[in-house]
């Protein structure tokens, strides 16, 4: 199965526990409403269980659907970030029905946790904008609810290179080299201009094959009033660049 297939799917399986947990709601409210008869412990346990079966499984899938790739494609993730608000907005009736009834449920009422719904209040807060998800942040500080995903960001993908880019680079890399080092030893005592040329295809080189080895490294340098900050391959190009070997062996 395709990770679109695997999205698909668990859009249909939020439709599901939806509608499994409307389907216990709804008689409850509707016979509370008419009769003001609360509803019997049993009830109430099966609709908090529904609801949170519901509730939960959406907050899982925010987190997988990045993993499968959903985030992509722009008009979805921003129609998914409006169902995420929606969703939590729901969540206030719920927990709001649940604490009006909190006495017939007892010990098997449970609050929310300080983490809960941390990625649909994340993800309404990066796609939609600020004055809407600003006005759920209230209304969930209004009811005592938790806020995390709204107060804290997250961390940022760590967003990993492809091997196929990182063996391109490997091999343009050697290819370069390979190349200096004949051009090197074909032209021993270079122009100004061919070494300036040299110089930048050996730095471009040295910091293609760097790309694949593993750790980091940071340079920090001034050069000609400017401040030069670096990590990675694009150090060793600076380091190389910088560098003037000619220059120092004459000094």
């Amino acid at each position: 199965m395709t990770n679109e297939q695997l999205v698909l799917s668990a859009e249909e399986k939020i439709e599901e526990l939806k509608q499994k947990y409307m389907d216990v709601l709804q008689p409850l409210a509707i016979e509370y409403n008419s009769s003001k008869v609360s509803p019997s412990a049993d009830q109430l346990i099966e609709c908090q269980r529904k609801g949170n079966t519901y509730f939960n499984y959406v907050e899982s899938f925010v987190g997988n659907s990045g993993l499968l790739g959903a985030h992509v494609n722009g008009k979805w993730v921003t129609g998914f970030a409006e169902t995420c608000h929606a969703v939590l907005e729901s969540y206030i009736l719920h927990i709001r029905f649940l604490r009006s009834h909190s006495s017939v449920l007892g010990s098997s009422y449970q609050e929310p946790n300080s983490q809960a719904f941390a990625n649909m209040q994340r993800m309404t807060k990066e796609y939609l904008e600020k004055n809407i998800w600003k006005a759920l942040e209230e209304k969930y500080e209004e009811h005592r609810l938790p806020v995390s995903g709204f107060k804290y960001s997250g961390a940022s993908d760590l967003k990993k290179t492809p091997n196929w880019q990182l063996i391109t680079g490997l091999i343009i890399g050697v290819l370069f080299l390979l190349v200096l080092f004949v051009l090197a030893v074909m032209i021993p005592n270079p122009t100004s201009w061919q070494a300036f040329i040299f110089r930048g295809g050996f730095a471009i080189s040295l910091s293609a094959i760097a790309a694949i080895i593993p750790g980091l490294l940071t340079v920090e340098s001034r050069f000609q009033k400017m401040s030069i900050r670096a990590t990675g391959a694009i150090a060793v190009f600076v380091i190389v660049w910088l560098v003037n070997p000619p220059a120092l062996i004459g000094s």
